[in-house]
């Protein structure tokens, strides 16, 4: 079975084409911009247990257009390729870090609680059995961000963001 994922190694044999008429070409010159600015964020395994959450969080990168979405979004990891590799580690100037999630929330809008934007917001977890393919995991998660970068899920104006974190059998985050 085929899915949505940009991982070659779960779909060696899906290739995206597209029609190659003039007017595609002249479309795709043009910005498509999205509602809503975005940014991609990552959060940190902090070396130290009494570090704040906000320190642990940084800023990625950000995008506003359909083109700039799909040009990081091409060199992002797939959840497939992170659970095969069992973490991913950014380095940074103090040395290699754990990076336990990844989020892409509306631009001034961090990624915690304390946000004024969401204090009053939920918190919707999606939450798979270990047992499920990383190929559909990727279908889930690709479908989710697109959905909500694209405000196709309702209601739009709600949504601050999404959150991919592995979680462990037990229920917490899980270590390195």
């Amino acid at each position: 079975m085929a899915y949505l994922s940009f991982n070659e190694t779960v779909n060696a044999n899906l290739k995206f084409t597209s029609d190659n008429s003039a007017e595609n070409e002249e479309m795709l010159k043009k910005d498509l911009p999205l509602r809503y600015t975005w940014s991609i964020w990552e959060q940190i395994m902090a070396n130290d247990k009494a570090a704040a959450y906000s320190d642990a969080t940084h800023k990625v990168a950000a995008f506003s257009t359909v083109q700039e979405f799909w040009k990081l979004w091409n060199h992002m990891p797939q959840p497939s390729e992170l659970f095969e590799q069992k973490r991913m580690v950014r380095e940074q100037p103090d040395g290699l870090h754990v990076i336990d999630a990844i989020m892409i929330f509306r631009e001034n809008i961090r990624p915690e609680w304390e946000d004024k934007m969401n204090t009053n917001g939920g918190h919707f977890q999606f939450q798979l059995k270990p047992t499920v393919g990383g190929g559909q995991v990727d279908e889930y998660w690709n479908n989710l961000v697109l959905g909500v970068i694209g405000a196709t899920i309702e209601p739009a104006n709600m949504i601050t963001g999404i959150r991919l974190v592995r979680i462990s059998a037990k229920g917490a985050q899980r270590p390195s």
